[in-house]
């Protein structure tokens, strides 16, 4: 409806010019554009640039008409009209107010019409006006010039009723239709992207029957932990011939991922993984854990998604298949070490898992890690990471400082003191030494760590840093940012932010949204890689969002994949550290690796989740979580024993 009214004095305009003498036409269309201005002060609207300007412009065509020859008119009014609606349409524009914007923020809640993706397609459908307008121009500029006789009431001269009449207005009708149908078209391939149904958990198959064929033996550790090394060697394999290892396993929610590679066999009939590169397959490298990482999503009905374990234990199952016959074992993998304990705690009113080493603490109690997962919220996320360091001798509390809202995590007005009440819970449990603990947290979560020990003093030695962020960021809701809202809040107040640019996501938005019945037909993942959002609003981050790094007064340890496709995290730990002179902090960068960095070997295909690219994948992805862990522990045993020193 704003739209036509917007256009009123225009269609009447349109109307009468061809059928009345022109100062009528143009008098009748400016006296209803005028009129329309009046009423609308009266009643308290604001005022918009189409309106604003169809009144100044017809004022202007007014003018012209009262002065000028009607065989003059008869062959340029309409050229000149239309470069002044292309006028109207590109100043509201480069002013800052598109005049498509100012028409459907009343149609919408003011979270909605601040939000970066609102004013990416409201100024993008304004340049397609403009561009109609300026193409209509252009047309009706065609007549006269071409054919000085010409005048858009020749009504038996083609060019000039193609030129004058028919080309202008059908790429009116178009760019009406689509500023009509988009936004419901946008909504609906949306919705129809965002209610794809949610894998239900589903329980371990029962293993296939171990088989051996022969002199053809599979040496694999039976039980093993995910931050242990793999180890797979085939024995007794004839000499010179091919033998093919294959992997596979079912993930949390029935899954199944399977890696496969063939050898050639030497001299000596065994082939060891680590040592020896297959011929052909799904890794190319010697690798003990390549068969973990370089497993493939296989599910056929289903779209590919992160690898998420079974919370206790995982089964895989290891076949090695010469021409002679298959050998096969079913192995374990296990989360944690014999003995751990984990039990939920309530800290501060909020959930936290505790884990503790096996066996008596030692005199003065267990060093500690407090963990903090990302945005995803909860404390699932983080139950492998502390079940890895309980078994490595490290008491770790797992603890959720996102605020839930039924099924949706919000990043807003979060209080930088819950960091700091973790830490304390831990450092408060009996067999836990408060004197040897140290932070650790991933991507929002470390943003926050970080935060949280610039501004506070948090009573740790160390802060590891996964995916890290240099700034604080906007708040974020299910729906996107949320226009002047801080994530963080200390003290009450509101911690400075750096806006996220949401609206440079739309062209992936509007490319997914194009291609969801093809994705959904073919089971293939509509993903958004959030890092170019980012990098325009690190880009144009405010200094007082700039994290005081320097103030804390913890070591850093910070982990970072060099392909992180969320956001860019490898730039953001160098400009963190780079602010700090401390020598024990230290930076690591795995290539090939993105934003999810587990501790842990887990399948590195499928590296994203809910529609959220990561980046990385394949041989990197696996060597990074290999590495991650022994610089995660590496840095925890130095940053203990400085502090029990």
């Amino acid at each position: 409806m704003g739209f036509i009214i917007g256009f009123a004095p225009w269609i009447v305009y349109w109307i009468l010019v061809g059928n009345t003498g022109f100062v009528a036409a143009v008098a009748i269309a400016f006296g209803i554009a005028a009129i329309g201005q009046v009423l609308q002060r009266l009643r308290g609207q604001p005022w918009r640039t189409l309106e604003v300007g169809t009144v100044a412009v017809f004022a202007l065509l007014l003018i012209a008409a009262l002065t000028l020859d009607d065989a003059v008119l008869e062959r340029w009014l309409q050229p000149v009209s239309n470069f002044g609606l292309f006028a109207i349409a590109a100043v509201g524009v480069l002013i800052g107010r598109p005049f498509v914007r100012e028409y459907a923020a009343a149609t919408v809640d003011a979270r909605t019409a601040a939000s970066g993706g609102f004013r990416y397609i409201t100024t993008a459908m304004t340049w397609m006006w403009v561009a109609a307008f300026g193409l209509m121009t252009v047309f009706s500029l065609i007549p006269p010039i071409v054919d000085g006789d010409a005048t858009m009431r020749d009504a038996g001269d083609t060019l000039s009723v193609i030129c004058y009449w028919v080309l202008p207005f059908t790429l009116m009708g178009i760019a009406g239709l689509v500023s009509a149908v988009f936004p419901g078209w946008f909504e609906k391939r949306s919705q129809l992207l965002e209610t794809s149904a949610e894998p239900a958990v589903a329980e371990q198959p029962a293993p296939a029957a171990d088989v051996s064929a022969g002199l053809l033996e599979l040496d694999v550790p039976a039980w093993s932990r995910h931050d242990e090394a793999f180890s797979l060697i085939v024995r007794g394999a004839r000499p010179g011939s091919s033998v093919t290892v294959r992997t596979t396993g079912t993930d949390l929610f029935g899954g199944q991922w399977r890696s496969e590679a063939t050898f050639t066999v030497p001299a000596d009939g065994t082939v060891d993984v680590a040592g020896q590169v297959p011929d052909h397959g799904d890794w190319d490298v010697a690798d003990a854990d390549a068969p973990l990482w370089a497993m493939r999503f296989v599910s056929e009905d289903r779209v590919p998604d992160l690898f998420v374990p079974p919370p206790d234990t995982w089964l895989v199952t290891v076949e090695a298949s010469t021409p002679d016959g298959t050998s096969r074992r079913t192995v374990t993998r296990h989360v944690s070490a014999p003995g751990v304990s984990v039990r939920s705690l309530d800290v501060g009113g909020r959930p936290a898992l505790l884990a503790l080493p096996a066996g008596d603490a030692p005199s003065g109690g267990w060093p500690g890690v407090a963990c903090f997962g990302g945005s995803e919220g909860g404390v699932d996320s983080q139950r492998s990471t502390i079940g890895m360091l309980a078994a490595n001798g490290y008491a770790a509390l797992a603890y959720s400082w996102v605020d839930e809202s039924n099924t949706d995590t919000t990043l807003v007005n979060i209080p930088l003191e819950r960091f700091a009440t973790a830490v304390e819970a831990l450092g408060a449990q009996p067999s836990v030494d408060a004197n040897r603990l140290t932070a650790m947290a991933i991507s929002r979560g470390a943003e926050g760590l970080l935060a949280s020990a610039c501004v506070g003093e948090l009573p740790v030695a160390g802060l590891i840093l996964i995916s890290p962020s240099s700034v604080s960021w906007q708040a974020i809701g299910p729906d996107g940012e949320i226009a002047g809202t801080p994530s963080w809040t200390w003290n009450g107040g509101p911690v400075p932010w750096a806006p996220l640019p949401g609206g440079t996501l739309m062209p992936q938005l509007i490319r997914n949204a194009w291609r969801a019945h093809h994705d959904l037909t073919a089971h293939r993942p509509s993903l958004l890689r959030l890092g170019a959002a980012y990098r325009a609003g690190l880009a144009a981050a405010p200094a007082e969002a700039t994290l005081r790094s320097e103030q804390a007064t913890a070591s850093v340890l910070c982990l970072t994949g060099a392909d992180d496709q969320l956001w860019p995290s490898d730039e953001m730990a160098t400009a963190l550290l780079g602010r700090r002179s401390d020598t024990r902090d230290e930076h690591r960068t795995f290539d090939g690796a993105g934003h999810l960095l587990r501790l842990g070997m887990f399948p590195a295909d499928a590296q994203w989740t809910g529609g959220i690219a990561f980046g990385g994948g394949g041989g990197g992805q696996g060597r990074a979580q290999r590495e991650a862990v022994h610089s995660v522990l590496g840095f925890l045993a130095r940053t203990t024993a400085v502090a029990r020193a």
